[in-house]
């Protein structure tokens, strides 16, 4: 939707609400005029739209995927897109939304808020809100009439959940072109780190030892998980977000550093490069 590629407003609409049903009729009448009128995918992709999208998924908390799918689709557009831009747009953004796991409300409950218009509107002065969308308006067309019902689940901007809260490039010997991180869904006390690392060579090293009674970690530990990304799995799946040793969990432990070359889910939680 931040795009401009939905029916505005259809972003959130739960699975079981009868309005999904009616999303997908009004998106069949939509393409058919968009057919009619030549509005095609090249008008709407442009770099702006790519921007707003970088900026509402900062506002939203959402996931780190979105650096691998929207460079995807730039590419194939042939838009240029760096990940260096989405530093730079987005980690200066605050949190707006109040959803797992970066907050304790669902994606239904963000629906009935008000849903992804009232986050729009509410970064209007940051967003290219004149962008084209799919409607054949634009972001200010489509979100003039928008009305939060719930602040507890969104955010005003003057009054965010978290100051700074987009994706951040980190740097370093270990990623030379720059790895990323979710702060939203990182504990504050893990941002700034220094411990031992303990390193799995592959996914079956690591399912092998991680709940090895005499294994050497502690809560001080880095977790490193190595050869899970695009060619080492292959596939590059989400085990970014390992699961913690059974012993730590035991004592209490709910987060660690842990790095690796693989994806995190979009729904997990965690201190995770």
């Amino acid at each position: 939707e931040a795009l401009g590629l939905t029916v505005p407003g259809g972003a959130a609409i739960p699975a079981a609400d009868a309005r999904r049903k009616r999303l997908a009729h009004l998106a069949g009448n939509r393409i058919v005029e968009m057919v009619r009128e030549d509005l095609r995918l090249s008008k709407i992709l442009t770099r702006e739209a790519f921007e707003n999208a970088i900026m509402v998924n900062a506002a939203v908390g959402g996931s780190t995927n979105l650096i691998v799918h929207l460079l995807a689709i730039a590419g194939r557009v042939g838009v240029p897109l760096e990940m260096e831009d989405f530093e730079r747009l987005g980690s200066h953004l605050p949190l707006l939304v109040n959803l797992m796991p970066s907050g304790e409300f669902l994606m239904e409950d963000f629906y009935y808020a008000g849903g992804l218009p009232v986050v729009i509107q509410e970064l209007k002065d940051h967003l290219h809100m004149d962008a084209l969308t799919a409607s054949g308006k634009s972001h200010a067309e489509n979100t003039a009439n928008t009305k939060c019902y719930n602040r507890d689940v969104i955010a005003s901007f003057d009054q965010p959940l978290i100051p700074e809260a987009g994706i951040a490039v980190l740097r370093g010997n270990l990623c030379e072109d720059g790895a990323i991180i979710k702060p939203s869904a990182a504990s504050p006390e893990l941002m700034q780190h220094r411990g031992p690392a303990v390193v799995f060579e592959d996914i079956e090293d690591y399912h092998a030892r991680i709940d090895d009674p005499n294994l050497e970690v502690d809560e001080d530990s880095v977790l490193v998980l190595k050869n899970v990304g695009p060619k080492g799995y292959p596939g590059m799946p989400e085990v970014g977000n390992m699961g913690l040793p059974k012993k730590l969990l035991e004592k209490g432990v709910r987060d660690m550093v842990r790095i690796s070359d693989g994806r995190m889910s979009g729904t997990a939680y965690g201190t995770v490069v």
